[in-house]
């Protein structure tokens, strides 16, 4: 009896492993020139946190002013998010990319969706949800570590320019940076990309 379930349970497992594996989006890479990037080099349609459906790149990146494009991971979005609260803004329009690319699918579809939503919701800023790693390839995001975050100036003219790479506090999403080290990280950060 014991071993009848010990192998109903094993094959059970085995099974759900392969159908994970067989069912798992696969990865599409093409290559980008990271040299000259432009906005054009984007994907026309870019997954947004709270949208239904795919929005255009017109809807997120606003054409007459700056835009500054911030990849974060899991500890500096619950930094990040707070770019407006503690930054006056008015020149550039701030863009959070959500770089959970490496994350397993099904975390992907029913883990990360709603805290997203749920990060996002006060921050007043569009957050792209980077589900198939497009934007972290396009951009030439190396890191996956949940404390790293890297800006990108998108200019009124489309081009694209890294300004800057960093880190936030480790566990900053679960508390462990104050609300002044949260501010005085962000007025580091925004001083030194000179907006």
């Amino acid at each position: 009896m014991n071993s009848n379930l010990i192998k109903i349970v094993f094959l059970t497992v085995l099974g759900l492993g392969f159908i994970t594996y067989m069912t798992a989006p696969e990865q599409k890479q093409e290559q980008i020139d990271t040299t000259t990037l432009n906005l054009t080099q984007f994907p026309p349609q870019l997954s947004v946190v709270g949208k239904e459906q795919p929005m255009v790149l017109n809807e997120i990146f606003k054409k007459d002013i700056k835009n500054l494009l911030i990849v974060v991971n899991h500890d500096s979005i619950a930094v990040l998010k707070d770019l407006k609260k503690y930054a006056k803004l008015d020149e550039v329009n701030p863009i959070l990319v959500a770089n959970i690319s490496a994350a397993p699918w099904f975390i992907k579809k029913w883990v990360i969706p709603a805290k997203m939503e749920e990060l996002n919701k006060d921050s007043q800023m569009t957050m792209i949800y980077d589900e198939d790693g497009a934007m972290q390839y396009i951009l030439d995001v190396k890191s996956n570590e949940k404390t790293y975050f890297a800006a990108y100036l998108v200019d009124i003219d489309g081009s694209v320019k890294k300004v800057y790479e960093g880190d936030v506090k480790a566990d900053a999403l679960d508390g462990s940076m104050s609300d002044s080290e949260i501010e005085e990280l962000i007025n580091n950060f925004l001083a030194t990309i000179k907006l």
